[in-house]
């Protein structure tokens, strides 16, 4: 995201399509992503710890579903996101 394109991209053959979905995200991703956190770790630079996201449940997924998907939309981060990019 926010990169130029590649100066030499790879050859593909012809009719090739590779298995990459590029849809929007799903609310069921979304809850997989919240059900895969681990209980216990140190909050992130929000300070929020993971714990608190999986216990609003549905109310988490559907923040989550609509930040990760305005994301995906706009191509980068919100800059009052707080989220860094490594």
């Amino acid at each position: 995201m926010n990169r130029p394109d590649p100066l030499n991209p790879p050859d593909l053959e012809e009719g090739l399509e590779l298995p990459i979905r590029t849809g929007n995200i799903t609310k069921t991703e979304s809850r997989n992503a919240l059900k895969s956190l681990k209980n216990g770790k140190a909050a992130g630079p929000d300070n929020i710890p993971e714990e608190a996201f999986k216990a609003r449940g549905d109310i988490s997924v559907n923040v989550l579903y609509a930040f990760l998907n305005e994301i995906w939309k706009e191509e980068e981060l919100p800059e009052d996101s707080g989220l860094q990019v490594y």
